[in-house]
């Protein structure tokens, strides 16, 4: 079984290691962020325990050509990863979870496509 997840946007610029912001804000983001995963696990009908182990595929839809650090775009998806811990995998400790990142052109909105599979 695959959980499939379409986040509006890109991961949080906040959470990016070159973004200079205060912890509040970004304590505040993150939270924002959980809020939003957890809507779309509610809409995917996600009820499942979460899984021992797991892949974790991280698709960004770019909207356009400019040069973007995937690192950077990796760092901050630390959020979106965070909020499957417990509710989709039981951790994301290194063992536990696989992770793979890719991008795709998306010229009409940015968009950030998370797909957990289960790896046992």
């Amino acid at each position: 079984m695959t959980l499939r997840l379409v986040y509006p946007g890109l991961p949080p610029s906040e959470f990016s290691p070159n973004a200079r912001v205060h912890w509040s804000r970004r304590h505040a983001v993150g939270h924002d962020v959980d809020t939003d995963m957890c809507i779309l696990m509610l809409e995917q009908g996600w009820g499942m325990n979460p899984w021992k182990r797991a892949v974790v595929r991280f698709q960004y839809g770019l909207p356009d050509k400019r040069r973007r650090d995937l690192d950077n775009l990796i760092a901050a998806s630390k959020p979106l990863l965070d909020a499957l811990v417990g509710r989709v995998i039981r951790d994301d400790s290194v063992g536990a979870v696989e992770l793979e990142y890719s991008t795709f052109s998306s010229p009409k909105n940015p968009v950030t496509v998370i797909e957990v599979s289960d790896a046992n």
